[in-house]
């Protein structure tokens, strides 16, 4: 804010420094009201100063006394001063400028006065509580005398015309205009300051309510609410702050407060709200002195400490100006703003007043990129946005003028300044002027600012617009004169000069604009008129209906956009014989700006008002023809006005005189934090206003960034709309991979023409707009187009009547298919029309005769149809005469059938060889005598459903079962089958098969009459009766069948009762097993201890009770009772090893599965003793415990002897006979069976050719205790064998084979290495030792094998030797980690064998150890080799009985 002049304090009659009488007068000052051009003044001196806008005195008048108070009217007409003790008015009339006689108010002491601020009344008030209303239009004196009983103080009007009036007598009133008392009200203090405003009520419907404020002895604000006269507010405020110096509303209901100390404050005094302080600041230090706000400005002004602070009103912390007054700091005693704001001025104490410019008119214009605008009140700046950039606008050059410009006008070589009717022209200095080619060079001054022409209207100046050559200026009257700006330019003759409208026309000009080429201007009646320049005829004229007030042109395009009298704006163009209104244009907008940057893509405009820009698209090509789009709005602060609009950029002249750059909001740079992705609508319109405004860089930049498909295909569709086929594409190819979108681009790119509506109707038909499609077809140069669309689309109707007027050939195939659509709606009358229309129209179509017969033939069938469908039966059928397509003999019996004519239907579907629907149509007609012979052709369970129940109505049962069963109602068969067929056999047969429950309860009650309670209680449960089927059971003594039917679905109530039954029956081995399933475990070990042992059952099933229990006190009960406890008698060995296996004591079931396993040995089954090995085997390995050494060899063992067999009949005898050798080595272990192993294993070593040992074992059977149980048939040749033995080696040497541990090379049927000493796994297909090469495994068992042994094995055999599962061939494989098998082998076995089975050291050494030493053994040591059993083996290997206890407890624990 700059200081445009000051008054100094002798003007006002101050000396310096001032005396004490002056000081006691105060300096009274206020600027013209509305007009804002004089400042009246009055101090000491007793005279009245009008200023004007510069600081120029205009007038002064002498006053008889001291000035008391000033004002002027609302329209700044009327100044009236009252002077002390002078009963007259002092008027000075600003029209006039000046003073008229005074007024005489007849009465003393006047001390205020009031203008009402909507109309011309005055108020005066006197020191007596006297008032004076006068009216300055009608000149009418209304005196109100004793209005109040002493000093009036305050007078101000509201704008509903009422005077509040405050008084000394701490009294104030309401009046109207007439003086008459309307309200009046007692105060608690001496009254001041007094304003009126408005606040909101608490409903938000009801309107603002007047309410006035007055200053209660300086300290507190009084409010009076008209609305609410009864219940006045009074804020008081903290102490600290002093006394009230001043204060001011502003915005919806707020008081900013001015204090003594320094604070202003603002506070809020809407209703729910009221009194809370909203800002607080220290704005000096010392004192505040006065307090003023501008709303024109939205500025607010604290004076005091020999300075001023003004504040933007939108953010008070923020200090827009600080006016220091260094020349007086005594003191400042008040601050006057004008209407407008452009002006604040500041009094002192001393009787100085300085006057701050603080808004300057916002005159301003653009030409291109060059900006002439106002920059003080005589003073005009060029700036030229190119060559400054957007970094900082330095100017080019200032020019003082010579008046204060209303108007200024800008064009590429000159600039002008106007006021009233005078306009200066000044040279701009930018480009040279324009010369004519021909001319002689002129010998110009090419100075900037040179004033080349000033020229006086006749009329006041409206509006002005420049060219290079030419001045275009509107009058008020609505001339408008275009002439040369410098005569010395020779491009236009000298005094060149056009008067418009000619002396002929009536016509107002409005508006008007200028370019190089044309003069545009418009008019009163709505017309636009485009003059030539070259020959100055109309060339172009646009109608309207209303008055034309602006035309904005576009640089270098023939657009123009205008607004009219309502306030609406239309863009035209008048090449593309374009017009039409621009929507989202409010009647607030004040102007328009087209995008003048070179490189725009769009044609893009911003139109304005008074809080914000609006960013807009001119779309002149698209699939909805032309189109205006509302981009987005960019806040605009207060009071700028924009006059460039370049590269997303508005440059704004400021109220300051400056300029100011606005970026919009719609082409800020894209911060990819502010993208949402999901917010995918919201993204997708961002891409589109991209698009729109043409910041393509931008979109392809964020391809990696932004994934969201909805809004990419947004932006696609958006290309789409203005035909930007290219770009669509490149968005559905290389970001959405859009692959039918890409071909159909490309069909519409490499098929359509230049033609823009046939490109228009292609992409229409994208978006499915066919209508548009169709017209936009029409009207181009291939309407067939539209005809094709309609086809491919299947709209038969509009392609009908498109082929009648396109292609009358195509009638046909189109009214066929289009009869066809009406037939599938159920239009059958137009349908009918229809196909006759495309049967006669037939022989028009130029196709094949084949083609055109089946065309008929389809028409025909048509036609039949419909006459159907129309009812005409008769007609129908014989038009069917000799007929044999089955579709439409199919077809017309599904519609006679639909009419429930079912015999000619069921003759037509089996012309139609439709069994089915023949037979459900006679059905349905009952004419079962046509169903019977199509039964064996039918299979819809339906159809024999309802022939079985019409066959069984008339009693025909047979039929009737048939029909039954083949429609599977196997419910009502068995009803058949029992009640009438006596076919019980069957009906049970059927139960069983369906399970189904109603036919079981038809069953139990045949059976329960034949008291066959059994199959009763079966047929029971079938039918889900159990407790029907239990009370049976227990009445007829059939319970074991009941519980055998339930056990595993029963509950377990249900089972406690089997139970209970069973054992009041005394069957408690029945009893318990129910108790078992019931888990009742104690009552069910009871039960089976209570049980005979005769097959083992009981005990069996107590060892199961007793594992499944897991309880210490049922284990203890079962092993008194094993022990003998109980009876007395001990049980066997076997249950023990029972028991440990259900407890999962599978090593102590493995010392006993030894002992068990050697009993049977020795009894001669050695298959039970394997089987029992290999599952106890199995159960450790389970377990992840190691088996003892003793269980894997005996297993061993035994498995080499069952092994003979298998490997004899696959013609292995050598192998047969070295497993013979092995378990002759072990012969004691064979007790029963001594002789025959050893004859069998001499005579296999003798067919082996391996004589040594079939010497060494004939020898042995030839002891005496053994020669006489020979077999009679081998005896003679054993004998022959020990009396002439082979003196020569075995001609067989046995194979050799690495070990798997080490690779030491050991015979093949050795079990132990003597290099590594680690004991080997054997095959269980050969008994050879394993190898790492060829391992392989039983799927079952897992035990090992060689693979190829395996497979001859089991080739023969069919199963695993070892767990005799059945195998298949491609069961077998070999292991991929045998290495890690073998492993596993090593760690499942004990390191050493416990000697629990109390064999000797040798004899543990002779199970498998002798293989390839089997020469040197003798009989002597094999009969060593061969224990006695003692009764020590038989018993239970945990020594006493309460130690066997306490370790079967441990093991279940």
């Amino acid at each position: 804010m700059n200081k445009i002049f000051q008054l100094s304090a002798s003007l006002h009659g101050y000396s310096t420094p001032s005396t004490q009488q002056q000081l006691q007068c105060q300096l009274q000052f206020k600027w013209q009201k509305s007009l804002c051009n004089i400042l009246a003044t009055s101090g000491a001196n007793n005279i009245l100063n009008l200023i004007d806008r510069h600081g120029h005195r205009i007038d002064s008048v002498a006053l008889q006394g001291a000035c008391v108070s000033l004002g002027w009217s609302h329209d700044g007409e009327w100044l009236v001063a009252v002077v002390e003790s002078s009963p007259l008015l002092v008027v000075w009339d600003a029209n006039i400028r000046k003073a008229i006689a005074p007024i005489d108010t007849n009465m003393k002491g006047l001390s205020h006065q009031a203008w009402n601020s909507t109309s011309t009344m005055l108020a005066i008030g006197t020191t007596k509580g006297n008032l004076l209303l006068l009216n300055r239009r009608t000149s009418k004196k209304i005196p109100v005398l004793g209005k109040h009983s002493k000093a009036i103080v305050g007078l101000t009007w509201s704008k509903d015309d009422i005077l509040a009036c405050a008084s000394l007598d701490n009294t104030f009133t309401l009046s109207n205009v007439d003086g008459d008392t309307i309200f009046q009200m007692s105060l608690k203090g001496e009254p001041s300051r007094l304003q009126w405003s408005t606040i909101r009520t608490p409903t938000a419907d009801s309107p603002p309510s007047p309410v006035l404020s007055i200053v209660l002895a300086n300290k507190t604000i009084f409010f009076h609410s008209v609305a609410s006269p009864d219940a006045p507010i009074e804020l008081a405020f903290q102490s600290k702050y002093g006394s009230i110096v001043a204060y001011e509303w502003f915005g919806e209901g707020f008081i900013m407060i001015g204090f003594s100390s320094g604070y202003f404050i603002v506070v809020s005094t809407n209703m729910n709200e009221i009194g809370q302080e909203v800002f607080q600041a220290h704005n000096h230090k010392d004192s505040l002195n006065d307090l003023k706000i501008s709303p024109a400005l939205e500025k607010a002004a604290t004076a005091g400490d020999g300075c001023v602070k003004v504040h933007e009103l939108g953010d008070l912390k923020d200090v827009y100006a600080i006016l220091n007054m260094e020349e007086d700091r005594g003191g400042l005693v008040g601050m006057e703003w004008t209407d407008d704001g452009g002006f604040l001025s500041v009094a002192t104490r001393g009787g100085a007043v300085y006057t701050f410019l603080s808004k300057l008119p916002v005159v301003g214009c653009a030409s291109g990129t060059v900006i002439a605008y106002v920059t003080a009140l005589r003073e005009i700046t060029i700036v030229d946005q190119n060559k400054t950039g957007f970094t900082g606008m330095t100017f080019m050059y200032k020019k003082e003028v010579e008046f204060e410009p209303s108007i200024v006008a800008i064009g590429p070589t000159y600039f002008a300044v106007g006021m009233n009717t005078r306009m200066n022209f000044y040279r701009g200095g930018w480009p040279k002027p324009a010369v004519k080619w021909n001319a002689p060079k002129p010998k110009l001054s090419l100075k900037p600012g040179e004033n080349v022409f000033q020229k006086d209207y006749i009329g006041t100046i409206k509006l002005a617009s420049l060219n290079s050559t030419m001045a275009a200026v509107l009058l008020t009257d609505g001339r408008l004169q275009v002439h040369s700006i410098d005569e010395r330019a020779i491009v236009l003759p000298p005094s060149f000069t056009k008067i418009f409208p000619q002396e002929s026309e009536n016509l107002v000009i409005t508006c008007v604009c200028l370019t190089n080429e044309l003069l545009i201007y418009g008019t009163e009646t709505g017309h636009i008129h485009h003059i030539s320049l070259e020959d100055w005829a109309l060339v172009s004229e646009v109608k309207h209906q209303s008055t034309i007030q602006e035309i904005y042109p576009q640089p270098r395009r023939a657009r123009f956009i205008f607004r009219d009298e309502n306030g609406d704006a239309y863009l035209c163009d008048p090449v593309a014989d374009v017009l039409f209104s621009i929507p989202n244009i409010s009647a607030k907008t004040i102007g328009f700006i087209w995008e003048n940057a070179q490189t725009a893509e769009r044609s893009v405009f911003i139109s304005w008002d008074d809080m914000f820009i609006t960013t807009h698209a001119y779309i002149p090509h698209s699939i909805k023809e032309q189109q205006c789009l509302a981009l987005g709005t960019t806040k605009l602060p207060h009071g700028m006005k924009p006059l460039i609009f370049s590269d997303g950029t508005a440059i704004c002249q400021t109220p300051g005189g400056k300029l100011s750059h606005i970026r919009l909001t719609t082409h800020e740079p894209i911060n990819l934090k502010n993208i949402d992705e999901r917010n995918e609508k919201a993204v997708g319109k961002m891409f589109q206003m991209l698009y729109t405004l043409g910041r393509m860089t931008d979109i392809w930049a964020l391809t990696s960034t932004v994934t969201s498909r909805k809004a990419w295909t947004m932006l696609a569709e958006a290309a789409l709309h203005v035909m930007d086929l290219p770009c669509a594409k490149r968005i559905y190819s290389q970001i959405l991979h859009d692959a039918g979108m890409v071909i159909t681009l490309n069909d519409i790119l490499d098929s359509t023409c230049e033609e823009r509506s046939v490109l228009a109707a292609h992409v229409c038909v994208v978006f499915g707009d066919f209508d548009r499609a169709q017209e936009l077809f029409l009207s181009s140069s291939e309407p067939g187009q539209a005809l094709i669309m309609r086809r491919d689309l299947m709209h038969w109707d509009h392609a009908l009547n498109l082929a009648a007027k396109l292609n009358p050939v195509e009638v046909s195939l189109i009214a066929k298919e289009f009869a066809a659509r009406l037939e599938s709606e159920a239009k059958f009358t137009e349908a009918l029309s229809m196909y006759e229309k495309a049967l006669e129209t037939s022989t028009r179509l130029k196709i094949r005769e084949t083609e055109r017969e089946d065309h008929q033939v389809a028409c025909s069938a048509g036609i039949t149809r419909m006459t159907f469908r129309m009812g005409d039966t008769t007609r129908g059928m014989k038009m069917l005469t000799g007929v044999e397509d089955p579709k439409l003999l199919s077809e017309c019996a599904s519609i006679l059938e639909g009419i429930k004519m079912y015999t000619e239907s069921g003759s037509l579907y089996e012309r139609a060889k439709q069994w089915e629907k023949a037979a459900e149509v006679y059905t349905k007609g009952k004419f079962w005598g046509k169903v019977a012979p199509l039964l064996e052709l039918v299979t819809s369970p339906k159809i024999f459903l309802q022939f079985a129940k019409a066959r069984e109505a008339s009693k025909q049962y047979e039929e009737a079962a048939y029909a039954y069963e083949r429609g599977k109602d196997y419910e009502n068969l068995v009803r058949l089958y029992v009640e009438h067929l006596q076919n019980i056999d069957g009906a049970v047969k059927i139960v069983r098969e369906t399970r189904s429950r109603d036919s079981a309860r038809i069953v139990s009650k045949f059976f329960q009459s034949m008291k066959d309670y059994k199959s009763v209680v079966e047929f029971l449960l079938m039918a889900g009766m159990m407790e029907e089927a239990f009370e049976l059971a227990q009445h007829h003594d059939v319970m074991e069948h009941f519980g055998e039917i339930v056990q595993n679905e029963a509950s377990t109530e249900m089972l406690l009762n089997i139970a209970s039954f069973f054992e009041s029956k005394g069957q408690p081995l029945n009893a318990g097993i129910y108790l078992l399933k019931a888990k009742n475990y104690t009552k069910a070990l009871r039960m089976f201890i209570r049980c005979p042992v005769l097959d083992g059952k009981s005990v069996e099933l107590a060892i199961d009770t007793v594992g499944l229990a897991k309880s210490d006190g049922l284990t203890h009960e079962l092993i008194d009772y094993l022990m003998g406890e109980n009876d007395g008698v001990p049980k066997e060995a076997k249950y023990i090893f029972k028991l440990y296996m259900s407890l999962g004591a599978y090593r102590d079931a493995a010392r006993t599965a030894v002992i068990i396993a050697r009993e049977e040995q020795m009894l001669g089954n050695y298959r039970t003793a394997h089987d029992l090995l290999l599952d106890n085997f199995k159960q450790l390995r389970k377990s992840k415990a190691k088996v003892p050494a003793d269980l894997e060899r005996m297993l061993m063992l035994l498995h080499s002897y069952i092994l003979v067999k298998t490997l004899i009949r696959i013609n292995q005898h050598e192998l047969g006979a070295r497993m013979l050798i092995r378990v002759s080595n072990s012969i004691s272990k064979f007790p029963t069976h001594v002789v025959p192993i050893l004859t069998s294993t001499v005579i296999e070593c003798h067919r082996a050719d391996l004589k040594k040992e079939a010497y060494e074992y004939a020898a042995m059977l030839m002891r005496p205790e053994y020669r006489q149980l020979v077999d009679t048939k081998y005896k003679r040749k054993i004998e022959q064998i020990v009396r002439r033995p082979d003196k020569e080696e075995n001609t067989v040497t046995e194979k050799l084979s690495p070990c798997p541990y080490c690779k030491y090379m050991v015979p093949d049927t050795s079990l132990d290495c003597i290099d590594c000493k680690n004991h080997l796994p054997y095959c269980i297909s050969s008994g050879k030792h394993m190898t790492i090469e060829g391992w392989s495994a039983c799927p079952s068992c897992e035990f090992p094998s060689l693979i190829n042994e395996f497979k001859a094995v089991v080739s023969q055999t069919g199963a695993c030797p070892m767990c005799c599962v059945e195998l298949k061939l491609e069961d077998l494989k070999l292991s991929s980690n045998p290495e890690e098998l073998l492993r596993g082998v090593k760690e499942r076995l004990e390191t050493a064998a416990p000697n629990a089975t109390g064999d000797s050291k040798e004899d543990q050494k002779g199970d498998g150890r002798k293989e390839y030493a089997t020469g040197n053994s003798s009989t002597q040591q094999t009969e060593k080799n061969t224990p006695t059993l003692t009764g020590r083996d038989l018993e239970m290997p945990f020594g006493t009985v309460s130690e066997g206890k306490q370790a079967a407890a441990a093991a279940m624990r």
